[in-house]
């Protein structure tokens, strides 16, 4: 190379340092791009309704008039249908409630039932519109080859705070704060897709999670994590639920969760796994993997679980190779649930 080439070079280098330098700090990064030291605030976006009237909406009933043969057949035995549901006479638990000594009158009272695997609990109508009793006592159902059995059995009563206070928020729909009433029994497509336009008929991407709609990491995980986050608290309300929560709105504007890896590691595997979502989104920026990457919230399927690359959320509750099928063995708790 002769020297006026390599002078020619040498300059070159020295003049795109400064591009390379601002291109390395001011380009825009790719899309997830986070670290520990660029933490964002999960609060510094969007709106809340908070202390707001919630708005009129569409009610489930509506909604199925027109989705009756895609939701439709499969909604009435989807989970978030079923948090609460009539109570099965015939059912196990209230067999056992009637065959205890001195409930026979309380289990007569038994119309609705809330809880799973873990825990049943017992409810009647309570005293108003959008009030619901709970009884003390409550349901294990069997496990591990164990028995199902009743617990809390001394001084059968009915609590009448219980169900406002700590379990409606995520087991019914549209809960005034003011007041601790809801409109529905159980969750109603308001709580996932908020307030629909009625004009979506015709633009179906008006409606929040909608299949053509992109909405973005930070809105799912604020529409899931109303319910399935359990360590907040409103900030506003002092309620272990959101505060007038509106899919849409930013959960953690009002909502107060300790988001901090060292609280997200004491928590059960199935807890943790949601909480290690909601900080990579709402405090890290990895925006390629939320809620609804694995989770198909109309179908009981676990195809999509079989599709996406393993990460860390995966390993919480799955073994790092092998078939998701596969769960590891562990126990679930929660305080606030009462089991």
């Amino acid at each position: 190379m002769s020297g006026s080439a390599k002078n020619g070079l040498t300059i070159l280098l020295i003049l795109g340092a400064p591009v390379i330098f601002c291109a390395q700090f001011f380009l825009p990064r790719p899309r997830g791009f986070a670290s520990e030291n660029a933490q964002r605030d999960p609060a510094a976006w969007g709106e809340d309704h908070a202390g707001k009237q919630l708005p009129d909406f569409i009610t489930g009933d509506e909604c199925l008039f027109c989705h009756r043969n895609d939701v439709g057949p499969a909604w009435s035995k989807n989970r978030h249908q079923l948090t609460i549901r009539e109570a099965a006479q015939e059912a196990a638990a209230i067999r056992e409630l009637k065959n205890e000594p001195g409930y026979k009158e309380f289990a007569d009272e038994v119309t609705l039932a809330l809880g799973g695997k873990r825990r049943v609990r017992f409810l009647k109508p309570g005293d108003g519109y959008g009030k619901l009793d709970v009884l003390n006592t409550q349901w294990i159902p069997p496990q591990n080859s164990q028995p199902g059995k009743l617990v809390a059995t001394a001084k059968p009563h009915w609590n009448k705070k219980i169900f406002a206070e700590e379990c409606a928020g995520c087991h019914a729909t549209a809960v005034d704060t003011k007041t601790r009433a809801f409109a529905t029994a159980s969750l109603d497509c308001f709580v996932c897709h908020g307030d629909v336009n009625l004009k979506h008929t015709k633009d179906t991407t008006q409606v929040y999670l909608s299949k053509k709609r992109r909405d973005s990491a930070r809105v799912v995980i604020s529409i899931c994590a109303q319910c399935h986050v359990r360590t907040g608290r409103s900030k506003s309300a002092g309620l272990l639920y959101p505060n007038q929560f509106v899919a849409g709105d930013n959960l953690f504007r009002d909502f107060q969760v300790d988001l901090s890896p060292e609280k997200i590691s004491e928590l059960n595997p199935a807890d943790r796994h949601v909480l290690e979502n909601v900080r990579a989104v709402a405090v890290l920026g990895k925006d390629e993997t939320t809620c609804l990457t694995c989770h198909d919230i109309h179908k009981k399927s676990s195809k999509k679980h079989h599709i996406v690359p393993v990460d860390a959320t995966c390993v919480i509750c799955h073994p790092a190779t092998g078939s998701k099928k596969i769960h590891k063995e562990y126990e679930v708790h929660s305080k606030i649930c009462g089991y």
